[in-house]
């Protein structure tokens, strides 16, 4: 059968164990209350010292079910809480028995209303739907009631001799008797558990026939809108791929004038920066030695014409710009005589490798303008090449006290035009007491595709 291979789900075995839980805590409140009853009769009936005792026990019993009922309203009931509720369910009951026996009434751990309790536990326990916790409870019960009635039998032989009722036999009788309502309450939980799970079974099968004709239908409804859909789609896509692909074509377009633009208006702030600047160096030279400004007119006049020769190209390669900038380290050496150090590690060596024009000028420039130095204190600018390939641009920091007004070229300049060039691209950093500039020596293979 189907329903065989079906099983109740944790979460669903949970809740059940949760309601046999509650519905124990109900019937412990109970029977707290109704043994608090008798325990009042009983002590104004003057059975003071049997009163004491079940008040006792009385106690134990409303602690403990405190306990079981808050966790049962936080739904909490692990394994062994029910075990616990076990020991304390039979154990109270069986020592209240034997301390009865063995102080006021030697026949009471024999008695009917023993035969009527332990299997009434049972049969409690049995809604737990919990096969090893109920075997637990048989076999404790059965087998601590036994235990018991030996004892009290071996401290007074006569006493269970005398009756036929109270004997070792009847005893037996009586055993046999908790062990069969035990197996029918285990056969009753097994009865629930079958139940349960063939509810399950139904209530499954009726909802995959009712998703299986929920489906069939929408199926047959959606197999002729998607036959509409087809006939649409395709004479949607064919008019769509050729708008498309026209409008693909217009967007390459557009990109490729749009980065050209952009390349071109960078390039176009280096000329205006950079002469700037060399005005403002030889009008200060022409004051203080005008010798030495026509010196620099003339090396200044080599640079410039370097700025005009490759103002329009995107990149020059190293040794080109390390010739421009030969020059313009003599025009620095001029106006900062002892102040300024440049310093060229891999000079002599073969580099190949591309940069963007002015790039090395405007990082020389950016590091003495933001840095202030003297003969004493000189600031130090190395260049060389590190096992990267890029390009390495160092100098001391010794930050002026004054920020100098910038014309926002410098740094960010550098950083578009190899954005638009390149998928490598600069960094500048401050590294302990120093400011580190890396650029990278571009090869033709890293070139961004501009088409």
């Amino acid at each position: 059968m189907p329903g065989k291979h079906l099983q109740i789900s944790k979460e669903a075995l949970l809740s059940e164990r949760l309601k046999g839980a509650r519905m124990m805590v109900w019937f412990r409140w109970a029977f707290i209350t109704l043994l608090g009853t008798l325990v009042i009769i009983q002590y104004a009936s003057g059975y003071r010292a049997e009163s004491m005792h079940a008040i006792r026990l009385l106690f134990v019993y409303l602690v403990t079910n405190l306990f079981f009922t808050v966790a049962a309203k936080k739904m909490y009931d692990p394994p062994w809480v029910g075990y616990f509720g076990a020991v304390t369910d039979i154990g109270v009951l069986l020592f209240h028995l034997h301390y009865l026996s063995l102080y006021f009434d030697p026949t009471a751990i024999s008695a009917a209303a023993t035969i009527l309790l332990i299997p009434f536990m049972f049969l409690l326990y049995t809604f737990r739907l919990d096969r090893k916790l109920l075997f637990f409870i048989i076999s404790y019960g059965i087998v601590g009631f036994g235990a018991i009635y030996a004892y009290h039998f071996h401290l007074h032989p006569g006493t269970y001799e005398v009756h036929l009722s109270l004997s070792p036999v009847a005893q037996v009788f009586k055993s046999a008797y908790l062990l069969f309502l035990g197996l029918l309450c285990i056969y009753h939980q097994h009865s629930i558990y079958s139940f349960i799970e063939k509810q399950l079974e139904i209530l499954q099968s009726q909802a995959d026939l009712s998703m299986q004709i929920r489906l069939e239908k929408q199926k047959s409804a959606h197999t002729k809108q998607l036959e509409v859909l087809n006939a649409r789609l395709e004479d949607t896509i064919q008019r769509r791929t050729k708008e498309l692909t026209e409008a693909n074509t217009q967007l390459i377009k557009l990109q490729k004038e749009n980065l050209q633009s952009q390349f071109e208006v960078l390039k176009q702030q280096v000329n205006p920066h950079f002469l700037f600047n060399s005005l403002n160096v030889l009008t200060s030279l022409i004051r203080i030695d005008p010798g030495l400004a026509e010196k620099f007119t003339e090396q200044l006049s080599k640079v410039y014409r370097y700025v005009l020769e490759n103002k329009d190209k995107d990149l020059v390669s190293l040794d080109t710009e390390m010739e421009f900038l030969d020059a313009y380290i003599f025009l620095i050496d001029i106006r900062f005589k002892d102040k300024v150090f440049i310093r060229n590690h891999f000079a002599g060596r073969e580099v190949d490798g591309f940069v963007v024009p002015l790039a090395l000028q405007l990082l020389i420039e950016n590091a003495i303008k933001h840095n202030t130095f003297s003969k004493k204190k000189p600031l130090f600018i190395e260049l060389s090449i590190d096992e990267n390939n890029m390009l390495n641009i160092v100098n001391n920091l010794q930050n002026r006290e004054t920020r100098m007004m910038s014309t926002g070229v410098g740094l960010a300049n550098i950083s578009k035009r190899y954005a638009l060039l390149s998928q490598e691209q600069p960094s500048f950093e401050i590294v302990g007491e120093e400011f580190v500039a890396r650029i990278p020596l571009i090869k033709n293979g890293t070139l961004k595709d501009s088409n």
